[in-house]
Parts: structure tokens; C-alpha cells; sequence
């Protein structure tokens, strides 16, 4: 315990003067969580732990009985992830008072969201039924480790037809009560876009939940939560936030959005027990970067709908292209893989890398790198050829990156 005579060099004389009611053991504790404002101009709260009034109180924000601040994992996390949560909710709802029935679970990255959401709001020998075309890690996740867990997966052959939901739904031989559909919208690398309300309507049919990742299609070109014959259904929406909504790849974090009541049900389930609480150091640079949001992403579609529309005239040396969802795009190089890695190698601007959603292009192989470990077969039945390169457009100047990209069609 540090005694009260070696605190004098450091605080003011009268501070252990009973006359201004003032007892140097609460202020020290008081004193472990300062607010400090951080780059974002928001106040950044860097401690993970936060004192109670009383012992009653401690209990109650404890077990999630009154909403407060005890410890990040346990509680309601930190000020500055409130923070972000609202500015996220901004993001889905605007000023519409649905905002209000809705809460938002940050985590470490957007993989985590995944993880503990899947994990926490699908029981043992319940099914999950599945979009095939999903992110590499998400597959494997699907495919590899879930069945481990007693969760039965069931990849469906066309996500854009109900029909092909609806067969899986009446060939399970697993429980689908309590069951999910899980998809991606905009899913990447394909850019296959879905009927999210129909979808959701399906689902609550089938008094199953709707969980999509909204990863590739960030909230400036749909909200989904705002359609009428989606917002009354029980549904998940989950962002990685390292991708478009930060803009820059100077962090990880994942958003899962929903209804109150699912939010905290995944907050005192797996998310508790494997905690994976995103910084607030984090969560403050997330902010800061989120103020030019809008205005980047609607230049970076512009971008990419120009270089979609570049490739689709180049048909001698482009097969097929893909999208562009928001800013991402895939196409076909004629040639095979030798073509493809001929051409990524020799683009100047596009960085060569495994990330979507920065203000600075990227491009990527997919085949090699983000979705190698799907087998084979299933890779080809998706459309993952060895000549399919992706690319998410950044915020250069669009003729030096149009001209990049004829440069490169050169090379092959």
C-alpha cells in the first residue's frame, strides 16, 4: 500500500484536508481512468478498468443487469467503443428512430465478429446454412472447424436463387430450429449480389436468423436495416472494419450489429469467453479516419466503375469481369495463371496484397493467396480460376491508374 507521507512531493498540501470532504483514496482510484482527447477530436479513454460507487452496482454492471463500464470483456467495454458504436449505428440507421432497438459489438478484427457470433446464436447440432461464396477464412472456418463443434454446415449451389436455400432447408438432416443463413453480400471475390429482404423473410419463415457480412458493400450504397420487410425480422449485419469503413490499413476491427437483446447475448456468450475486445487506441484512429467516409468511397466506385468498364473493352486480353461491388472488382486475364501473375507483377500503382477497401489501390491473386486453401474443385466451382485477379480501386488519379493497368495488359 503507498502511505499518505509519500504522496506529498506529489500532490497539493491541503489534499488530505479533511475540511474539503476530500478522502485521497477514492481519488486515486478515480484518477486510473482520465479522459484524454485523442486524435479524433472524441475524449480517448485508454484504461481497461473502471471503478463502482458501491458494491451493488459493481454487481449489477457485473452481470449486465445496468449497462456501465467495469472491465472491457465483461462490461459495455470503454467510452471511446461507445463511441464508435454510435458513430457505426449513424452508418446503418441515420436519424431513423429504428437506431434506438439496436446495438453494436466492436471487436478485434473482423474475423473475431464472425467467430463469436456464428459461435454464440447457433447451438450444438443446429445448421447453418451457407452462401459458398464467401472471404477464404470464412470458408475454411465453415468448412474445416464448425463441423468439429457439432454445427453442420451446408453450402448452398446458388445464393441468388431462393430455391437453392430452400432445398438445402428440405434435405437437413440436423436441427434447423435455431438454425442461421449466413451470407455475403457483394461477396468477395465474385462480387455476387443479394436480396438481403428476401433473404431475411426467408429466414424468419424458417424461424432462423439471418446473419450477412457487409464487408465488400459498406452502408454508403445499402442500409439494409432500413427496409421495412427486413428491419422487424431477427437479423445480424457484421462489418470488418479494417476494410472500407477505416480506409486505411493502419488497423483490424470488426462491427456486429443487431438487435438488442442478440447483441447481448453475444456479449455474454463467446465473445466473454474468448474476448476479443478491439483497443480503444484502435477504436479512436477508426474514428478519425471515419470523417471522410462517404466522400472516398463514393470516389473509389467512381473509380472502379471506370476501370470495370476499361477491361470490359479490352476483350482481347480480358475474358470476364466481375462487379464492381462498392469499390472492388474481379476479371478474367486471358492465358491462365501464367497471364495473371505476368500481369499483377507488373503493375506500378496497385500494391500486391491480401486487403480490400483502402484509399491506395490493391490488387491480389486469389487463387495463390487469399482463397488457397479451398480445395480444388470447390474453388473452381465457384469461379476462383487460376486467371482471376482482384482488385480494389483506390483514390488515384483515374487516368494514371487507367494507364497503369493498359500497361501491365502489355506485359502479357
Amino acid at each position: 500500500m503507498i502511505e499518505q507521507n509519500a504522496l506529498v512531493d506529489y500532490l497539493p498540501e491541503d489534499v488530505f484536508g479533511k475540511r474539503h470532504g476530500y478522502d485521497w483514496r477514492t481519488e486515486m482510484h478515480r484518477s486510473l481512468v482520465p479522459p484524454k482527447v485523442g486524435v479524433s477530436g472524441n475524449p480517448l479513454y485508454e484504461s481497461i478498468i473502471y471503478g463502482s460507487d458501491s458494491l451493488a452496482d459493481a454487481a449489477d454492471i457485473f452481470s449486465g443487469k445496468t449497462p456501465g463500464y467495469s472491465y472491457p470483456r465483461l462490461s459495455w467495454g470503454n467510452p471511446t467503443l461507445q463511441i464508435l458504436g454510435q458513430r457505426i449505428l449513424d452508418l446503418e440507421f441515420g436519424e431513423n428512430d429504428l437506431r434506438y432497438e439496436y446495438d453494436v459489438l466492436l471487436t478485434s478484427s473482423g474475423m473475431a465478429a464472425i467467430v463469436v457470433t456464428l459461435l454464440s446464436l447457433v447451438e450444438q447440432n443446429s445448421r447453418i446454412v451457407s452462401s459458398p461464396y464467401l472471404y477464404g477464412g470464412t470458408y475454411n472456418l465453415l468448412t474445416e472447424y464448425f463441423p468439429k463443434l457439432g454445427r453442420c454446415v451446408c453450402l448452398i449451389d446458388d445464393p441468388t436463387h431462393l430455391s437453392s436455400w430452400r432445398k438445402a432447408f428440405s434435405t437437413n438432416t440436423f436441427n434447423l430450429e435455431g438454425g442461421m443463413m449466413f451470407a455475403e453480400d457483394e461477396a468477395n471475390p465474385m462480387i455476387i449480389k443479394l436480396d438481403n429482404a428476401a433473404l431475411a423473410g426467408l429466414a424468419h419463415r424458417r424461424n432462423m436468423l439471418y446473419v450477412v457480412d457487409r464487408t465488400v458493400g459498406p452502408p454508403i450504397s445499402e442500409q439494409p436495416f432500413l427496409h421495412a420487410d427486413l428491419a422487424s425480422r431477427p437479423a445480424i449485419v457484421i462489418h470488418s472494419l479494417s476494410n472500407a469503413i477505416n480506409g486505411r490499413s493502419d488497423c483490424l476491427g470488426g462491427a456486429i450489429i443487431g438487435r438488442k437483446e442478440l447483441i447481448d447475448k453475444i456479449r455474454s456468450s463467446y465473445f466473454l469467453v474468448f474476448g476479443p475486445v478491439m483497443d480503444p487506441r484502435v477504436a479512436d484512429v477508426i474514428l478519425e479516419n471515419m470523417k471522410d467516409f462517404e466522400h472516398r468511397m463514393r470516389a473509389k466506385m467512381a473509380n472502379a466503375r471506370i476501370v470495370a468498364n476499361f477491361l470490359r473493352s479490352r476483350v482481347s486480353e480480358i475474358a470476364a469481369v466481375h462487379g464492381p461491388g462498392g469499390d472492388l472488382l474481379s476479371f478474367e486475364v486471358r492465358g491462365g495463371y501464367d497471364s495473371a501473375r505476368k500481369f499483377v507483377e507488373a503493375l506500378k500503382i496497385p500494391v500486391l496484397a491480401p486487403h480490400l477497401g483502402d484509399i491506395q489501390s490493391l490488387v491480389i491473386h486469389p487463387a495463390s493467396t487469399t482463397h488457397s486453401r479451398v480445395p480444388l474443385e470447390a474453388r473452381l466451382k465457384l469461379g476462383i480460376t487460376d486467371n482471376l485477379v482482384r482488385m480494389a480501386v483506390g483514390m488515384e488519379a483515374i487516368e494514371l491508374l487507367i494507364a497503369d493497368i493498359q500497361g501491365a495488359l502489355h506485359k502479357v
